[in-house]
């Protein structure tokens, strides 16, 4: 089976569009496709017909192992059999804190039909919490839908980077690819949006771009596919065109998370150095042991440096990196701290926070 997530922490980017259009085109070239709806807010199935009152088993049921997954699969349309959510799902990360492997609920419920489809299709909420992660563990490839704003292009900055912290704690490395969605080409705007993606991510961009289709959000608001709404409007032929990209790559998987760079780097001179020292300092008694680890040590402890400043007793360590997002954490006899001169964090997918630079 090969899985694949729509993921990004930015909503109204086409993400739930995207899933219903190509898990509904995949099914109408042959494959036996799985759709399941990870986001609380349920628009997957209410893009397919589906109403609440419909939906006696949830994916927050079989992710609680309240119910067996074949017991909560609907089969909406011939190929096409789906997972639906409810606002209950919202409750899932409050439920589950402290839980051991909570963030492998999903893998382990999909053990035992795996073989029963060809492609598996995920449609992620619009954060990067313990659901997201619950289906970026599952799958193999991961496609990004970006429409025409900055803090969608922003967005995909910061979504880069959690990703390979994914990958990194999880030795689990996902296939990456980016889809221009809802864009208006009569603008200058919107071609330039196109244009920007293509260049800092040649190997990483569908050629498919989703333009803008009034007939898109009406077909959704009917609860049905552009399939079935209407073929002759220009969203099914870029969902069609989509599916055969995707179609295209069945035997080759071509882009590896690793040649992607992030959108900083293009801001960059040719020969322009890109790391930058960053002290990290921290008050703590003189008998403590302090050390830091982040992503740029690979969570590794490494100890901090003892000096006086003005009768204050400051622990400090310089460490060179290249400009990003970086997550990180201060460990005082054995006891993981935040920074507290920082006041960024972000969620560590464990229950918990990290501190966040930017350099």
């Amino acid at each position: 089976m090969r899985k694949i997530a729509l993921v990004n922490q930015k909503g109204g980017c086409g993400k739930t569009t995207t899933a219903i259009n190509l898990a509904s085109c995949l099914s109408g070239k042959g494959r036996k496709v799985l759709l399941i709806d990870l986001d609380p807010q349920g628009h997957s199935g209410l893009g397919l017909g589906a109403t609440p009152d419909q939906i006696e088993n949830s994916i927050y049921e079989v992710l609680l192992g309240k119910v067996p997954i074949d017991k909560a699969i609907h089969s909406p349309r011939r190929n096409l059999d789906a997972i639906f959510s409810n606002v209950v799902l919202s409750a899932f990360e409050q439920v589950m804190a402290g839980t051991r492997e909570r963030e492998y609920r999903l893998e382990q419920s999909l053990a035992d039909i795996a073989d029963h489809y060809d492609y598996l299709i995920i449609d992620s909420p619009p954060s990067v919490g313990l659901l997201t992660f619950n289906g970026l563990v599952v799958t193999d490839e991961v496609i990004i839908p970006v429409d025409t704003s900055s803090f969608s292009l922003h967005a995909l900055d910061k979504l880069l980077n959690t990703i390979e912290i994914i990958e990194e704690k999880t030795q689990h490395h996902l296939f990456i690819k980016i889809l221009a969605s809802n864009i208006d080409r009569r603008t200058r705007f919107g071609r330039h949006v196109v244009e920007k993606l293509n260049g800092l991510f040649p190997e990483n961009c569908f050629k498919t771009v989703i333009n803008t289709c009034t007939r898109l959000r009406e077909a959704a608001s009917h609860g049905k596919s552009i399939a079935e709404y209407d073929k002759q409007c220009a969203g099914f032929r870029d969902y069609q065109s989509l599916t055969e990209e995707v179609l295209g790559d069945e035997t080759e998987m071509k882009v590896k998370t690793a040649a992607l760079k992030p959108l900083w780097e293009a801001e960059f001179l040719p020969g322009q150095s890109l790391e930058k020292e960053i002290a990290f300092t921290l008050e703590a008694p003189v008998g403590a042991t302090v050390q830091i680890a982040g992503d740029f040590n690979n969570w590794a402890p490494e100890g901090l440096e003892l000096t006086e400043s003005q009768g204050r007793q400051v622990w400090h360590k310089v460490v060179s990196l290249t400009p990003g997002y970086y997550q990180y954490k201060y460990l005082i006899d054995g006891r993981w701290v935040l920074d507290p001169a920082n006041g960024q964090t972000a969620d560590d997918f464990f229950g918990g926070a990290n501190s966040v630079i930017k350099v």
